[in-house]
């Protein structure tokens, strides 16, 4: 038997209504964040995941935090490998806001709601969140549409991704990524954010670029280094077009003389067990 055709429960204006009350709700109790759409640049095909992914956009939208006594998930663990911060949470997003604001960029995946493996920066604690599920039709379909999206999320581990968006999510880049410092000679000012490029056997090669900028010391720290620098090597801003020789080289990971450091040891006594001269010194030849 079919349903009576005079009662309709999916009236537009009441579905606006809806809407409008719980768009104004997120505006009233929300929070300013910025979305970052993952651009994968080069991906592993056989396990489908990216190699190497970049964030180039941050869009500006409203978001509410439901986790309103803390964070939730294992919180933070002693490992083996240091402390480990599991700090989870979920994030509610209105259908209309993405659609107007977000859904246009040309590299999501999914165009029709947030993407898993995208980025929440979060400017009141200055986190970055990744997104692990999208649960949509949460409620189920309210007088016939989905207003809202709910978002897993989880803290995002940077593991050298780079970050040009502009904004101060890229903060987190040039706190986490591996840096040199470099102390130039000669005369000029770099731009931040400019790549540097070298000329390497008669070719001119892009070799990092710029973090910090330090006129007055002439120290110079770059991100993203893909040669081995020497002292001497010239390097050119392509914004600013300054070219001046390399002083000295200082590696900011480098390990501090500690009295409980034990690399050094482990280093030297290693050949009195493993013999490199063989083609594999780990098994049988």
């Amino acid at each position: 038997m079919p349903t009576n055709v005079f009662f309709n429960h999916a009236v537009a204006t009441e579905q606006h209504l809806v809407e409008d009350l719980i768009v104004e709700s997120l505006r009233m109790y929300g929070h300013d964040v910025l979305y970052l759409p993952r651009q994968i640049v080069e991906e592993d095909t056989i396990f489908t995941e990216d190699v190497q992914a970049t964030f180039g956009d941050a869009y500006s939208v409203e978001m509410y935090l439901s986790n309103v006594e803390g964070y939730e998930g294992q919180e933070d663990l002693a490992t083996k490998f240091g402390v480990d911060i599991n700090d989870d949470a979920e994030f509610i997003m209105s259908v209309r806001t993405w659609e107007r604001f977000v859904s246009l960029d040309s590299n999501l995946v999914v165009s029709a709601r947030p993407n898993e493996g995208d980025l929440i920066y979060f400017p009141m604690t200055g986190h970055l969140f990744e997104i692990r599920f999208v649960s949509d039709p949460d409620p189920f379909y309210q007088l016939g549409k989905i207003y809202v999206f709910k978002m897993q999320v989880s803290l995002f581990e940077y593991s050298g991704e780079d970050f040009d968006t502009g904004t101060s999510a890229d903060l987190v880049e040039a706190d986490q990524a591996y840096t040199i410092e470099l102390t130039m000679t000669g005369s000029g000012n770099y731009t931040h954010g400019e790549n540097l490029t070298t000329v390497i056997d008669g070719v001119t090669t892009t070799v990092g670029e710029v973090v910090l900028w330090q006129p007055q010391a002439n120290k110079l720290t770059i991100k993203d280094n893909t040669k081995t620098l020497q002292i001497g090597d010239v390097l050119t801003g392509v914004t600013s077009t300054t070219a001046r020789p390399i002083g000295s080289i200082v590696d900011v990971l480098t390990f501090e003389n500690l009295s409980s450091a034990q690399n050094k040891d482990f280093e030297d006594k290693d050949s009195n067990y493993l013999d490199f001269s063989e083609v594999n010194p780990f098994g049988e030849p």
